[in-house]
């Protein structure tokens, strides 16, 4: 491991640490690594710390070590200034975005990279009660108590922090009941936390269609996110030569077979690069 990527894991240790009331516990919630190595990595004393120790902290505090390299396509650079401006301003925004566009990876990224960011992956089989126990698991806190307590012991504690932001992504899998939990956490946070209510188209027609139909609780939805949604339906025209070069293709060939059997889904595009990867390694 180099010297530049300790220290990008070194910060990325201090954004985890950071989410704790001590260093202590965030030792606890770390596999192997005690407080005094902390310390050691904390404060550039890392001398004696062997490659396989920096890559069990790494792994365990969100770092990509090299293993896959952001590009900055279209919809990572957009997102980022999305999530940028919804985090420093207190903002509440919707993104409809089309598939294998990227989302999952810029979010996670952004959350690993950025302090008090929370970042939550819906699914289907989300309630109220489960939605909110799993967001207080990711902010570090622990309470139990009906669903309104939690959002209230969740809405004091996290408006302490500095500029915090909630990613909520695959939100079209939530349940109605889910979503206007969400607008009743954005009330509650409004200029104090941003948040990002992200998913598939189908979040953006299944909003607007409730809104015109009357149903209970969508007009409240869509005006939480200032009545529009941001919309990205596919990648720019150099996307996935942009991705194929920060993970290591560079011949034109290759970078054009990637794109044409790919079909312009950033996801194939991945799979593809690092099949050519793994054929080129073991050449």
């Amino acid at each position: 491991m180099t010297n530049e990527q300790k220290q990008q894991v070194r910060d990325a240790l201090v954004r985890f640490v950071n989410k704790f009331d001590t260093q202590a516990r965030a030792a606890e919630n770390l596999e192997g690594i005690s407080t005094s190595t902390i310390s050691q990595v904390r404060n550039n004393h890392w001398e004696l710390l062997s490659d396989r120790l920096w890559y069990h902290i790494a792994r365990q505090v969100g770092f990509f070590t090299g293993e896959w390299q952001a590009a900055d396509t279209s919809s990572y650079l957009l997102l980022r200034i999305l999530f940028s401006d919804a985090q420093h301003y207190g903002m509440t925004y919707g993104i409809a975005i089309g598939k294998g566009l990227g989302k999952t990876f810029t979010a996670a990224r952004y959350a690993q990279e950025n302090s008090n960011t929370y970042y939550i992956e819906s699914n289907e089989q989300m309630n109220r009660k489960s939605f909110m126990t799993l967001l207080m698991k990711e902010a570090n806190m622990s309470y139990r108590s009906g669903v309104p307590e939690m959002m209230q012991y969740f809405a004091d504690n996290i408006e302490q922090k500095e500029e915090p932001l909630l990613i909520i992504d695959d939100a079209h899998k939530l349940k109605d009941r889910v979503l206007h939990l969400l607008v009743l956490l954005s009330n509650s946070l409004a200029g104090k936390a941003g948040m990002i209510m992200m998913g598939d188209d189908t979040l953006r027609t299944r909003i607007i269609d409730g809104v015109r139909l009357k149903k209970v609780g969508y007009d409240e939805i869509y005006k939480s996110i200032g009545r529009r949604f941001i919309t990205l339906n596919s990648p720019g025209p150099r996307d996935v030569e942009l991705v194929c070069n920060a993970n290591g293709l560079y011949h034109e060939d290759v970078v054009a077979a990637v794109k044409e059997e790919c079909n312009n889904d950033l996801h194939a595009a991945t799979t593809l690069i690092q099949m050519h990867n793994h054929v080129r390694m073991a050449a």
